[in-house]
């Protein structure tokens, strides 16, 4: 095991009812302002809103993806931001928005895969999420993890091989988002 931490999430999209106490949560207790958002919950299914069901009647379903930012290994946000505000913590892996150098050009919400960075349109910089790295530092889960009545999300340590995270990415086959797009997301969903 290297001395490096890498944290990551998993999100078990079979256990997620669609609730939104994740969004809610990580809303609330962040102080996100005006209409930014750190996490959202989509449609499993692309192109559908978040709950239509999809199939033919009598075989429907209604599917649920929480989306947050993926904390990737090599971040195109981190690459392309121009001043330098997206940053990644070499020792967690967490990728952050310093916002006192954000000048918020958006450029990273445009290259970013995911759409993960949003303009916090009351401070005017981008925000995103940090996996809630001042309560990861101090021990604790990220507040969308810890309020997730339905334990739809992991988080742990990527870097350790014998992880819960790692151990339930492996029993479930967890896949990144998008691998084509090489970024490496620490992210997987089961």
């Amino acid at each position: 095991m290297s001395d490096q931490v890498r944290y990551g999430m998993a999100i078990d999209t079979t256990r997620c009812v669609g609730c939104q106490t994740c969004t809610v949560s990580c809303k609330l207790s962040n102080q996100v302002p005006g209409d930014a958002l750190r996490c959202h919950v989509e449609n499993l299914y692309e192109g559908l809103e978040v709950y239509q069901a999809a199939g033919t009647y009598p075989k429907t379903v209604v599917a649920f993806k929480p989306e947050l930012c993926n904390h990737c290994v090599d971040p195109l946000c981190v690459k392309n931001c121009p001043t330098g505000a997206m940053h990644k913590d070499p020792e967690t892996g967490i990728v952050s928005v310093n916002k006192n150098v954000c000048i918020a050009c958006g450029y990273c919400s445009w290259v970013c895969p995911y759409g993960a960075p949003s303009m916090d349109d009351v401070n005017h910089v981008m925000d995103k999420c940090d996996f809630c790295a001042e309560r990861v530092a101090q021990g604790l889960e990220p507040y969308c993890v810890e309020s997730c009545p339905a334990n739809a999300r992991i988080f742990g340590r990527l870097d350790d091989p014998n992880s819960e995270l790692n151990a339930i990415i492996q029993k479930k086959q967890g896949v990144q988002p998008s691998p084509e797009f090489g970024t490496n997301p620490s992210v997987y969903y089961l």
